[in-house]
């Protein structure tokens, strides 16, 4: 049995444009990108439900996780195959099983301002109904409360942030030379050249992606349905129709940008973000907070990677 395994992985961060840099490299004619835009295999499972599961519960990984389930995820028909997980960098044990199962793999680190990112994992969180807290709340839980695994991986805003200390602890299983940090207000703002390095680094053309616009893509909305779709009649319509609309957009396709787009279509007319909409005080104090606490370790980062942040 012919193995494919991937030449590529973006780690992460969660909130931090990986999906940006997913869709970028899907357009390229030399890669074929697992179409499961974040595929967990290297992460406990039982920590992706919605509800929080018990620490003793959870299965010992490498009894139930058979390696080549993994590798025939992946075609044959290009030079270069890829895929995503933004949770990978965070994820302390899944680095020990990456170098294990993929020594020959290279790794890209997409990572965001710290405080914009904190902001939108906690906003993305609250609308999938895992926080319950508000933003102040959830950032003092992670001082204040001994977390579940289930909470490490989905509710630490403000520890995902330190970049540094991630990298640091990734670089003791994966050497540095297979691990390109890309900045996404670098993409954004400076296209062409971090496009251009890259793909210099998965040693392909750089051509073709060069003359794309970047799109930030996943941009995370919380929405809430107007005061016409929330009256007694038409609110039931309108859950039916959501149960149907997500039913069909779910088979469509694995994309998760490409479904913010059908849902957009189909579920915009009666609903609004509500987080563009209210400029809460009090978020406003924390996102201060945040950044006074991150300067050291954006400092940190600054030398670790041996260049200036300067769009942080």
């Amino acid at each position: 049995m012919k193995i494919n395994k991937p030449h590529f992985i973006i780690v992460g961060e969660r909130r931090s444009g990986t999906t940006t840099l997913y869709d970028l490299l899907c357009k390229h004619s030399e890669i074929a990108m697992l179409n499961i835009s974040d595929f967990d295999f290297f992460i406990e499972p039982e920590l992706f439900s919605k509800e929080p599961p018990s620490d003793s519960k959870l299965q010992d990984w490498d009894d139930y996780h058979n390696i080549l389930d993994y590798w025939k995820l992946f075609p044959d028909q290009a030079k270069l195959l890829g895929q995503k997980d933004a949770d990978l960098l965070w994820w302390k044990p899944s680095h020990k099983r990456l170098a294990k199962f993929l020594p020959n793999t290279k790794f890209l680190i997409v990572l965001r301002n710290p405080v914009v990112r904190a902001e939108s994992h906690y906003f993305n969180e609250l609308s999938k109904g895992r926080e319950t807290l508000s933003f102040r709340g959830s950032i003092d839980r992670e001082d204040n409360t001994e977390l579940s695994n289930w909470e490490r991986l989905h509710l630490q805003y403000k520890a995902r942030g330190c970049y540094a200390k991630s990298i640091k602890e990734f670089y003791k299983y994966i050497p540095k030379e297979k691990v390109k940090v890309v900045i996404l207000e670098e993409l954004i703002n400076d296209y062409e050249v971090e496009i251009s390095s890259i793909c210099n680094f998965l040693e392909i053309k750089q051509e073709e992606l060069i003359k794309l616009n970047p799109i930030h893509s996943n941009k995370e909305k919380l929405l809430e349905r107007r005061a016409f779709a929330k009256t007694l009649i038409l609110s039931k319509i309108f859950d039916l129709w959501e149960r149907i609309v997500e039913g069909v957009i779910v088979r469509m396709t694995k994309n998760k940008s490409k479904r913010e787009i059908y849902r957009r279509y189909f579920m915009g007319f009666y609903k609004y973000s509500k987080r563009n909409n209210n400029k809460n005080l009090d978020n406003e104090s924390v996102k201060l907070f945040l950044q006074d606490y991150y300067k050291k370790y954006n400092e940190e980062l600054e030398t670790l990677i041996g260049r200036p942040l300067r769009y942080w």
